[in-house]
This record gives structure tokens, sequence and C-alpha cells, in this order.
């Protein structure tokens, strides 16, 4: 493969990456606004019914886009992770506020 082929998949990757991250960005502001309603609401951090049909989303999505499953259900597990601690971290921020007043 030349170089020049090289860099320019590269550069095709480097493109996609930054798509990435805006839209995990965006994700993440909309993540963080469910962990203050749930927090509000004293709804659990992690809700498994949810987590269940994402899952299978995520699933036939790949399936239609040439995806290994597999792959994409686990950065999945890995994103839902970091959500359902930050839920939790909200949660016990706004228990400690109600025990402080």
């Amino acid at each position: 493969m030349e170089a020049s082929r090289l860099d320019e998949l590269r550069h095709g990757i480097d493109q996609i990456d930054s798509e990435i991250i805006i839209l995990l960005a965006k994700r993440f502001q909309l993540t963080e606004e469910v962990g203050q309603f749930k927090a509000i609401h004293q709804l659990n951090a992690q809700d498994n019914s949810r987590e269940s049909q994402q899952f299978d989303k995520i699933t036939k999505l790949s399936h239609s886009h040439g995806l290994n499953s597999e792959y994409a259900t686990a950065l999945y597990r890995c994103l839902m992770d970091i959500v359902i601690s930050r839920h939790q971290e909200i949660q016990q921020s706004k228990q400690e506020q109600e025990t402080t007043v």
C-alpha cells in the first residue's frame, strides 16, 4: 500500500473520530440531564429494562450496517457503565445536599 493511500485512510479515520467525539459530547449532555432527572425523582441510576432495549437496538443496527455486534455492544457497555457511574455520583451529591440543608 502506498504511503499516500495510507495517509488518506488515516485522514478518513481522523475525520470520523472527530464526528464521534462531537456525537459523544451531545450524548453525554443528554445523559447528564437524565441523571439529574433521575436524582430529582429518586429513580435508580441503572434501568435494566432500558439497557436490554438498547442492546437489542444496537445489535440490530450493527447487523444492518455490517458491524460485528459484539464490538458495538462492548463499546456501548462501556458507555453505559460510565453513564451509570455518573448518575450514581449525581444521586449521591443530591443526597448529600439534602442532608446538609
